[in-house]
């Protein structure tokens, strides 16, 4: 299924870029699933030092999905009665937190960008994921297919869809230094569900 992605880059002094994603059909692209868009190719010195928390309470991840930046750290707290053993095997970030008990509170730092899957070694049906992105430049998709990306310094680099269950796909955009409207309409003919 083609989609297109219709951004629209205002750079007066924020360089912000407002986009909307659309199926081919120019109707908005509607997201069933956790859907983000980042920037590849930014270089940032910016530390994130917000505290992210994923935390473990009714037997599941809480929130059962996160997007953090490369370098930041997750606090995950059991708020269970139960102990749990959180763990990822994933390419993008290889851990075992071991067993800890109600109140105990662990931390991952997540360094590398790419998809991590969480699970626990006692409790199989709790799953979770964290995407882990290059620097501070990203958006999650809202329901009706728009974003919004801050504080954007000009230049050109490859703006990344993601989507749980669909192929990512990527392309140039520009941000231009003198602040000027700008419209791009990008269109994607591999898109497809994996």
């Amino acid at each position: 299924m083609p989609v297109a992605v219709l951004v629209l880059a205002s750079l007066a002094a924020a360089g912000d870029i407002d986009g909307k994603i659309l199926k081919s059909s120019g109707r908005p692209f509607s997201p069933d699933h956790p859907s983000v868009v980042w920037l590849e190719g930014v270089g940032t010195q910016t530390h994130i030092k917000m505290e992210v928390v994923m935390a473990q309470r009714s037997g599941q991840f809480v929130p059962p999905f996160l997007v953090v930046v490369a370098g930041q750290t997750v606090s995950m707290p059991n708020e269970d009665l139960i102990a749990h053993n959180v763990y990822s095997e994933s390419d993008a970030k290889h851990f075992n937190l071991g067993y800890y008990a109600k109140g105990d509170i662990k931390a991952v730092t997540f360094d590398r960008p790419g998809m991590v899957d969480l699970h626990c070694l006692l409790h199989g049906s709790m799953r979770a994921q964290i995407l882990v992105v290059p620097n501070p430049y990203y958006a999650t998709v809202a329901a009706d297919g728009t974003f919004r990306i801050r504080n954007v310094p000009p230049g050109t680099f490859s703006l990344t869809f993601w989507s749980d269950g669909m192929a990512s796909f990527a392309q140039v955009v520009t941000v231009p230094e003198d602040g000027k409207l700008v419209t791009v309409r990008f269109t994607w003919t591999n898109f497809r569900s994996k």
